[in-house]
């Protein structure tokens, strides 16, 4: 019988025992002499074929020992043994993976496990580019150095913890970055745990990484305070040039606790081009202003001094002649640009004719009303296509739909300014070690033929089979965009131009290249190229509006959240009842359209966003509180919205304002019921009221009474109050968060209705509801949440 034994570190008595009497014992040669086995019943375990070929000559009833490090049945040798029929005994041991995570005190319930002994390490890159901790069993040629530069490669910045010997007297576990890891001396094999590599270091989309240079007692204070807003920098605290030195070299936007003349002369130096430099804001001694120094636009320093501006208190000192009008900047819309930007502009804001021109009808956000598709005799233009410029030449066989032809050879003598929307969805399919250069040139090669941007490139797409090949994700780091990957049975479904037999031998569907751009929702404009290691095709993903149903909230400006502040800055159109248009139209940019009308009229104002949005717009459809409740959401989804990419903005719904209001009536099981019957019939409210008496919810009523409806609350009170006691918290708020707000606690012994109108809502409690005290005495109302931990009278 053959006794498979793990062991880590120190062998077991039993396995001693074993290896006196065994007939034949195969294991590391140090082991092998540690037990005293002769040459004639011991095989050193390193190519397997010799082992299993005196495995298999023993005698029957004879006894053997194979020693294994580690747990043998996980990633060991007795998959091997028993794929070649072997019979064994396992004796298992702590796992060399177990052990590395318990050497730095982590969880590895959630950890992948990968093998990289002897094989490539592309499974081992593939799983850490997906999962934020994986265990990499490593070997010569595809250890730490190999995996930490193709993770480097791919623009990620894991740590390492390798363990090296792990249950030997000079076991050793050590911590590395990224680049120490490329220089690190270990011992193979080994055991590399791989964390947080799924995040890219700096990609699109990507948070920054901000630093903060301090050399004072104020400044560390207002680093902190920085902190809590932006989350964890990285501090630089002591001398001032060397903490600017490290801060360029480290991140992508600085707060200098310095003064601004200082500050400039440092980095005076280093100042190369706006697209690369960090971002730099100034915040003075005293923390009363923010000002962007370098990178305002580009940088994203503007929108980081707002920031710490709205946390401290501060003052943004904006310089920018775009903030400084509310007029967006051509060069922060998330596009790539070329031209002369700051020519274009200065004629934006000087009022002068700009012509527009875009091959598809993508939204741009609001411009003076001087920028426009039919400005008359322009001095400058602005031109959005995802062609390669200059002038968009139809190519020889090209399935592209011919560019617009340029007007500006002729009518447009001034500046321009080319802006390249992520529109293109590239599909790559390759040979297996396919390198990013070779990738790179076929796709090169593919735009050039068919006059298409490289700019414009929004997403490389393949199948799941290469989600892992090494050059494919190298390729989507440089062109920072996402490698999406699909499953053959998802892209053998589609109909392609070219489909491939070899490519369904291979990867189990007929197409690689074509089928993932249309898996991903673009139209084929370029159909497959292909080189003998790689193939590719383009497409194009449809120009589309954005209909954004955009929640306000209460109505006091901070509890407005920033993205609904964002949509609103975004849209070319707003849409909405007119109280709530006038509450936020000092955020709307000039040459903004809006629709401001009275109630009653939602299904003119649902159907005027839509169209809008069908047309090309950002839109922003906007209504008070959430507009999932009770709100525009739901009529808009009802009222079809085929071809527009619906946004659904949350916001601070009434129920929410007036709980806190209240304090937190709602901090158990609760239900929302409007009582008006305009859109509902009577009896079908009166049916949830019961289930919500029955249930003992605690129950917010909407639209509890209005000059016509006044019965109907005294009968949802009835209803509710069969199922409650008279006692029971009943508390009306009128206008929640506004200036004329009034809150009146009652019960529903004493509820009067004559307290409520429409700016109203109605809590009542469950049964477990009441009223508590705090400082000076003021009332407030609270359903107990029963945490086990408080103790209850």
């Amino acid at each position: 019988m053959i006794h498979v034994h793990g062991y880590l570190g120190q062998l077991a008595p039993e396995t001693v025992e074993l290896a006196g009497r065994a007939a034949l014992v195969v294991g590391g040669r140090r082991h092998l002499a540690a037990l005293g086995v002769d040459e004639q019943r011991g095989v050193v375990l390193g190519a397997l074929a010799p082992a299993l070929e005196r495995l298999r000559a023993l005698p029957d009833g004879a006894d053997a020992l194979v020693l294994a490090s580690g747990d043998p049945g996980f990633h060991g040798i007795v998959r091997r043994l028993r794929d070649e029929g072997l019979e064994v005994t396992v004796r298992p041991a702590v796992s060399s993976v177990a052990a590395a995570f318990a050497a730095v005190a982590l969880p590895w319930d959630d950890a992948v496990v990968v093998s990289a002994h002897g094989r490539p390490i592309d499974d081992a890159v593939a799983a850490a580019l997906r999962h934020p901790k994986v265990a990499v069993l490593t070997g010569p040629g595809s250890g730490l150095r190999e995996i930490a530069a193709a993770l480097v490669a791919c623009g990620r910045a894991p740590r390492f913890v390798v363990a090296e010997r792990l249950g030997e007297v000079d076991e050793r576990v050590r911590w590395f970055t990224g680049d120490e890891a490329l220089r690190a001396d270990v011992v193979e094999p080994n055991v590399v745990l791989v964390l947080d590599a799924s995040a890219p270091r700096t990609s699109s989309g990507a948070t920054p990484t901000i630093g903060q240079v301090t050399n004072s007692a104020a400044a560390r204070r207002h680093a902190d305070a920085i902190d809590a807003v932006v989350g964890p920098t990285l501090r630089f605290d002591g001398p001032s040039r060397e903490g600017l030195a490290a801060a360029w070299q480290r991140c992508d936007l600085i707060v200098s606790h310095l003064a601004l003349g200082a500050t400039s002369r440092i980095i005076a130096p280093w100042l190369h081009d706006k697209k690369a430099d960090p971002g730099v804001v100034v915040v003075d001694e005293a923390g009363r202003f923010a000002v962007p120094l370098v990178g305002g636009h580009a940088g994203g320093a503007n929108d980081l001094a707002r920031r710490i501006a709205e946390a401290t208190g501060a003052t943004p000192v904006l310089t920018t002649a775009t903030d400084a009008l509310n007029i967006p900047a051509l060069d922060t819309l998330g596009w790539a640009y070329a031209g002369d930007v700051a020519a274009v502009t200065r004629a934006v804001i000087d009022g002068e004719p700009v012509l527009v021109e875009k091959h598809q009808p993508w939204p741009l956000p609001p411009l003076p009303t001087n920028v426009s598709q039919t400005a008359e005799h322009p001095v400058a233009r602005i031109l959005v296509t995802d062609h390669s410029y200059p002038e968009p030449v139809p190519a020889r066989n090209s399935s592209c739909p011919e560019p617009v032809p340029a007007r500006s050879a002729g009518q447009v003598e001034g500046p321009t300014v080319v802006l390249h929307p992520r529109s293109l969805v590239v599909g790559m399919g390759c040979n297996k070690g396919t390198s990013a250069d070779h990738l790179r040139g076929l796709l090169e090669a593919t735009l050039a033929e068919h006059n298409l941007a490289l700019d414009s490139v929004a997403a490389l797409t393949t199948v799941d089979a290469k989600a892992g090949e090494l050059g494919l994700l190298q390729l989507a780091h440089q062109l920072g965009v996402k490698l999406v990957d699909y499953p053959a049975a998802e892209l053998a479904v589609f109909d392609v131009p070219t489909p491939s037999q070899y490519a369904l031998d291979h990867v189990g569907t007929p197409s690689v290249s074509e089928a993932s751009v249309l898996a991903h929702g673009a139209e084929l404009v370029v159909t497959k190229q292909k080189t003998q290691d790689a193939t590719c095709a383009v497409g194009r993903i449809p120009a589309r509006g954005r209909l954004s149903v955009v929640g306000l909230g209460p109505g006091v400006r901070d509890l407005l959240t920033p993205r609904a502040k964002e949509r609103l800055q975004q849209a070319t159109y707003v849409v909405g009842y007119a109280p709530y248009v006038k509450q936020v139209r000092d955020l709307i940019r000039p040459g903004t359209r809006i629709m401001a009308t009275k109630m009653g009229t939602e299904e003119e104002r649902t159907a005027s966003a839509i169209d809008a949005a069908r047309a090309g717009e950002n839109v922003a459809l906007v209504c008070g509180g959430d507009p999932a409740i009770y709100a525009m959401a739901s009529p808009v989804l009802e009222q079809g919205t085929d071809g527009v990419d619906v946004d659904v903005v949350p916001g601070v719904t009434a129920s929410l304002a007036v709980s806190a209001i209240l304090g937190a009536p709602l901090g158990h099981d609760h239900a929302t019921i409007s009582l008006s019957d305009l859109h509902t019939p009577w009896a079908s409210i009166e049916r949830r009221l019961r289930g919500a008496a029955v249930g003992d919810f605690v129950t917010v009523l909407y639209n509890p009474r209005s000059r016509k409806r006044v019965r109907h609350l005294p009968l949802a009170l009835e209803i509710l109050g069969e199922h409650r006691p008279p006692e029971t918290p009943v508390a009306v708020v009128q206008q929640a968060e506004r200036p004329r707000q009034k809150v009146i606690m009652s019960t529903l012994a004493e509820f009067r209705p004559e307290w409520v109108d429409m700016n109203s809502l109605v809590v009542v409690g469950s049964s477990s509801t009441k009223y508590v005290t705090s400082g000076g005495g003021r009332q407030l109302m609270v359903t107990p949440r029963d945490y086990t931990w408080m103790e209850r009278p």
